[in-house]
């Protein structure tokens, strides 16, 4: 038995019914975590401890603060997904862990499809959802048992959604001059909206032609280069060159400063409308530069790289064939056949003769 240290925080380390158990005392104070040991050990010796369920004692409110504070706001993507912890506590924030039973959970799942929520928004929550209740019995020994957490079906979120050349050049007919080269490099270069908004001269090698991203300013955690294609090159090349205000950005107004990403897209939306092109977001873009390297021949493994993927699995997701390209590859194969059956007809002939 004893106390020990992580971090800051003092933990208890003891044994019960000969397992090995590790605690935190949820306090940096050390007379305070001495405090609460010497409790638990009182405890343990009158064969009482585990009767004390903190699930029965500790609230969803208390779960969400804990599970905010020292895990959530480091991850990726915490901004964006804070609404779906805020929407989490209001609706299970007064119960106590060991009262969020599965109906209660369905119970929330309803309330948000009548809202006329998505599944893949739900599982999405939900995921969230099983994460805490996962900490709450691992790590923080809240609960004895995690609830039925059942994610939706038909919660399949991949899009087809690609834009023809034909469409593309309508698109940027409609552009402004300066979102029309923000949608240029993205389109060549498969970079996502916050990537291609806030590219850096730094992250440019016009000798070389590549773009370098950090591993820290993307999904995957790995550093990204991409090779820039022609027309993406013309409208950095001139930004690069042109810039008459010394901004260390490649996209800037004329003060300097980079564009709002949220900006972009109400304008991106707007000019879509224009251009009478339905269903199509700015993301979607990514999927054109997918899409366009593998009707162009470019094989899974090598758009992986590209895209920044580390599983093909999902430059699937990104990357669309045509029917029309699915039709010009059984040409191909059909052709090959009929060269290999004419080059044997004539090699049997002059077998033959």
């Amino acid at each position: 038995m004893g106390l020990y240290k992580r971090g800051l925080v003092w933990w208890m380390r003891f044994t019960y019914n000969s397992q090995q158990v590790r605690k935190s005392t949820e306090t940096t104070d050390k007379k305070l975590a001495e405090k609460i040991y010497c409790k638990v050990v009182h405890q343990i010796v009158e064969g009482k401890w585990f009767d004390v369920d903190e699930g029965n004692q500790r609230t969803f409110e208390e779960l969400a603060e804990k599970y905010e504070t020292q895990e959530f706001k480091y991850l990726r993507g915490y901004q964006k997904n804070r609404c779906y912890l805020n929407q989490l506590r209001a609706f299970f924030g007064k119960y106590k862990l060991n009262e969020i039973t599965p109906a209660l959970i369905d119970n929330f799942k309803q309330m948000r499809k009548g809202h006329g929520v998505k599944p893949i928004t739900i599982n999405k929550q939900l995921s969230i959802f099983r994460r805490m209740f996962n900490l709450a019995k691992k790590r923080w020994m809240w609960i004895k048992e995690i609830p039925l957490i059942e994610m939706e079906p038909n919660a399949d979120n991949r899009r087809i959604r690609h834009l023809t050349y034909e469409e593309f050049r309508n698109l940027l007919g409609f552009c402004d001059s300066w979102l029309k080269d923000i949608v240029i490099v993205a389109s060549w270069t498969g970079l996502r909206r916050e990537n291609v908004v806030k590219l850096r001269k730094a992250q440019i090698n016009l000798l070389t032609r590549e773009i370098t991203v950090d591993g820290k300013e993307i999904k995957n955690g790995e550093n990204l280069r991409i090779p820039i294609a022609n027309n993406a090159y013309e409208v950095i090349a001139s930004r690069v060159i042109n810039d008459k205000v010394n901004s260390p950005y490649v996209f800037c107004d004329d003060e300097g400063k980079p564009y709002d990403p949220k900006k972009v897209y109400k304008v991106f939306k707007k000019t879509l409308a224009r251009a009478g092109i339905e269903d199509f977001r700015f993301h979607d873009l990514r999927h054109c530069f997918a899409s366009w390297n593998r009707q162009a021949g470019v094989d899974i493994y090598t758009l992986a790289e590209l895209m920044g993927h580390k599983d093909t699995k999902m430059t699937m997701r990104y990357a669309h064939i045509t029917p029309a390209h699915l039709t010009k590859a059984i040409g191909m194969l059909e052709k090959s056949y009929d060269e290999f059956s004419t080059k044997l007809a004539h090699s049997n002939k002059d077998y033959a003769g």
